[in-house]
């Protein structure tokens, strides 16, 4: 109905949201917690080490599927040129045959 629309995200938005309160959250809740100030920048680094390995695997994997598309997108593309290239060649083919044929062309 609006040409301005964006498609939806597919609930992605949602999903990173989420992921985000939880980080936020757990933050907070670690920083008003009665422990000690060693014991919690500890606990704060271990964590934050677990959310960057996590991170990290997630982007590895969005990575690897982006390059394995782009990948079969690029054979795709080939075989396209390949039997573009092809069908130009027989038409010129054609085309060379049939004015050989009655001395005119006929394209």
């Amino acid at each position: 109905m609006y040409q301005n629309e964006q498609p939806s995200s597919g609930g992605s938005g949602f999903a990173l949201g989420l992921l985000l309160g939880a980080v936020a959250g757990a933050g907070i809740a670690l920083l008003f917690a009665p422990k000690p100030g060693a014991q919690l920048r500890g606990e704060l680094g271990e964590s934050m080490s677990q959310w960057r390995d996590t991170a990290s695997k997630k982007f590895k994997d969005v990575a690897d599927r982006a390059g394995s598309q782009l990948n079969d997108l690029s054979a795709t593309a080939g075989r396209v040129k390949n039997a573009v290239t092809s069908a130009g060649r027989d038409v010129m083919d054609a085309a060379s045959d049939a004015s050989r044929g009655d001395g005119r062309s006929r394209m």
